[in-house]
């Protein structure tokens, strides 16, 4: 600047300038312009001061939660069976367990994603929404839950046939409505692709898991272990269990509860081995069709 004419204004530019650091210069008499837009110019009987904006407020990314997870699960397995008709936000939320508040959040971030949308008038007797784009809402909601921890505990256990086992053991000695069947088990009684069905997966609901597995492990001739693991019993949360009944998809054979074809297409790509594509793929096209 040394160098410049006697007459020009020196300028301080920057990407960004603290408050602190625009005082300063202010104090001095220099002027300045930053990256954002601000301004303070001044130039014999000239002078220009644009302030610089405010940064706008960061915000929560707008994801999956836990209850949303539940209630796209809902939606994906009524989709399974024809009906893309969304229900009422009370009835949905009292389908998965969740406040109506979460369930109409769900809804609004489906919409968001283009996965839902209202097809009538928005308010009165014929509003409604519908699921539009079931495929990708699968694949949205597949992503998200096959990425989630398990809290499991594995456990040996002496039986030939798995299926034997679940109907003359473990269903008389599991209250009913706790648990239910998932994995290589229910991929085999819905939709036969390989004769592996080892490990068995089991979901316990939380409650029981958290207070009552050490008995209920021994009713069923159970024992934990981490070598030679046969059964695999995973802990239910609080949106799992009312998911699982027939109302919700699953299915009840022989007294052996199943999840439904849209949680075991998860389970699948959450703890199906080396082949969990494949197996995930199968049930897609043989049972969910989307």
């Amino acid at each position: 600047m040394a160098d410049g004419a006697s007459d020009a204004t020196p300028v301080i530019v920057a990407r960004r300038l603290s408050p602190g650091s625009r005082a300063l210069l202010a104090e001095r008499g220099i002027s300045w312009a930053d990256d954002a837009g601000g301004l303070d110019l001044a130039a014999g009987p000239v002078l220009i001061r644009i302030p610089t904006p405010a940064a706008p407020p960061e915000t929560t990314p707008v994801r999956f939660t836990a209850a949303a997870g539940a209630v796209a699960e809902h939606l994906l397995q009524r989709a399974a069976t024809g009906e893309t008709l969304v229900p009422p936000v009370a009835d949905l939320a009292a389908a998965v367990g969740a406040s109506p508040g979460a369930a109409s959040r769900a809804l609004t971030y489906f919409d968001t994603q283009g996965w839902t949308a209202p097809t009538g008038p928005r308010r009165g007797p014929t509003s409604r929404r519908d699921i539009v784009e079931r495929g990708a809402m699968l694949d949205g909601w597949a992503t998200w839950y096959a990425s989630r921890q398990d809290d499991v505990v594995a456990a040996h256990a002496l039986f030939r046939d798995p299926d034997t086992w679940l109907a003359d053991v473990l269903a008389p000695a599991w209250p009913r409505g706790a648990w239910a069947v998932t994995g290589l088990v229910a991929l085999q009684r819905r939709a036969p692709l390989t004769t592996a069905t080892n490990p068995v997966d089991l979901y316990l609901d939380g409650g029981a898991f958290d207070h009552d597995l050490r008995d209920l492990l021994a009713a069923a001739e159970l024992t934990p272990t981490d070598t030679g693991v046969r059964v695999r019993v995973v802990r239910a949360d609080r949106y799992t269990v009312p998911l699982l009944g027939p109302a919700a998809g699953g299915a009840s054979d022989d007294d052996v509860p199943l999840v439904s074809d849209v949680r075991l297409y998860g389970d699948l790509l959450r703890r199906g081995g080396v082949r969990a594509d494949e197996y995930a793929t199968y049930l897609r096209e043989q049972r969910i069709g989307f």
